[in-house]
């Protein structure tokens, strides 16, 4: 018998002699019974508890062997990580999608491809959480390397440095819902020095409540049916669109989320937001000294600190070509390769900016937190797809955005009528 059988025999049995002396006593024997019974029950309880804890270990060292490639897996080489965790980081999301329970499915599914006419509908699965996303991204500006300054050394710089994006300057988090939260829009302090007997200073603080909620991030993509069955390819495919469709929506909500129709609000339509604004000249001259007034408006304020100047690739342009009277390049020059700084702080690149629009100042004062993590799902029931041997995959990231302290951030752009 097993040792669970074992004990339920013992158990059944206590529970006879448990009967038998509601009734009348028990006899010498079934008294000695009872104290074999009873050392019996524990001793047979300790062990099926060592029994299921070594089950488990069993179960996850089988599942960590699982995970890894096989030599001949595809073609591609057992990973060399040092544990199941590495393992799982080591993973793309394209290839938590692939390795799915819903997407294995569907292979057996069509195990010969996917006919004309034939309905795909792979549920939502999670690949992974908000940090996930963030961790497999580029270096963000948490790390000190993004915060070295621009020092001239002996040496050609040959660091292959990516460009910054919003995502890399705000801060992250997780909420569990919706909430409301104070927003500090303007704060005047008035501390100084009075005399005995004078009135006492008064700060000024001025805040509103603000709407935290939960939004759906999302873009989908067009795959071919036999794309979508090849599970290699398709990983791969899906690492790089998630790459550009994804960050480019949430970076869009960010900057110009309307706050109506379920938006989010983002940052140019937030009330509280300081403003810089300069007449355009010929070159970009006029921007860089509105942007230097503007990091004053920030470092003033009691603990301001300007992280970042977030422009337009065609501002990025136009730093780049200033040039002297010389017509020596101000700054890196065709064959630099070092940071790219506005007075000493990081430039960071957005397509959603309008040229000539600049935005900097603290930027982890905008959180983006996690609600649901990151999924994807894949259906052939849109538009003619089923008909034409296409599927729609979407990707969606649950998260909510707030902006702590808008007037940490200054939005520096032409005057009215200045042209650009």
């Amino acid at each position: 018998m097993t040792l669970r059988e074992q004990l339920k025999a013992a158990l059944a049995r206590a529970s006879e002699l448990a009967k038998a002396l509601a009734e009348r006593d028990l006899t010498d024997e079934e008294l000695e019974e009872v104290a074999t019974l009873d050392g019996q029950v524990k001793d047979l309880r300790v062990k099926i508890a060592k029994a299921d804890a070594s089950q488990k270990m069993l179960k996850e060292l089988a599942d960590t062997d699982a995970d890894a490639p096989d030599d001949d897996d595809e073609g591609v080489p057992r990973l060399k990580t040092a544990d199941r965790t590495d393992r799982q980081m080591a993973r793309s999301f394209g290839e938590e999608f692939t390795k799915s329970a819903a997407y294995k499915a569907f292979r057996e599914a069509h195990p010969g491809g996917v006919g004309q006419g034939t309905p795909i509908n792979i549920g939502r699965v999670k690949v992974g959480t908000m940090d996930d996303w963030f961790a497999r991204r580029k270096a963000t500006l948490d790390t000190t390397v993004a915060r070295i300054q621009p020092i001239r050394m002996p040496m050609v710089d040959m660091v292959d440095r990516q460009a910054l994006t919003i995502l890399d300057l705000i801060s992250r988090g997780q909420t569990g819902g919706n909430f409301e939260y104070v927003q500090v829009t303007e704060v005047t302090r008035n501390a100084a020095i009075v005399a005995e007997g004078a009135l006492k200073p008064v700060s000024d603080m001025k805040t509103t409540i603000a709407d935290a909620k939960v939004y759906t991030y999302a873009d989908g993509y067009d795959v071919t049916n036999q794309l979508l069955a090849d599970a290699p390819a398709f990983a791969s495919y899906m690492n790089g669109e998630l790459a550009y469709s994804l960050d480019y929506v949430v970076e869009d909500k960010l900057l110009n989320g309307t706050g109506t129709g379920g938006e989010p609000k983002g940052l140019l339509h937030t009330t509280g937001v300081q403003e810089v604004t300069y007449t355009p000249g010929s070159d970009a001259m006029e921007q860089v000294k509105a942007i230097r007034h503007a990091i004053t408006k920030v470092t003033t304020l009691p603990g301001g600190q300007v992280t970042a100047v977030l422009m337009s690739p065609e501002d990025d342009e136009a730093w780049d070509l200033l040039q002297d009277t010389t017509d020596r390049f101000m700054g890196q020059g065709p064959f630099g390769s070092g940071p790219a700084t506005s007075w000493g702080r990081p430039r960071a690149l957005s397509q959603r900016l309008a040229p000539g629009t600049c935005i900097l100042g603290d930027w982890r004062q905008i959180a983006l937190l996690d609600r649901e993590g990151l999924s994807v799902m894949a259906f052939n029931q849109h538009k003619d797809y089923a008909q034409k041997n296409m599927t729609y995959v979407r990707a969606e990231l649950r998260a909510a955005q707030v902006i702590w302290k808008p007037n940490r951030l200054v939005v520096v752009k032409p005057a009215a009528g200045g042209g650009s």
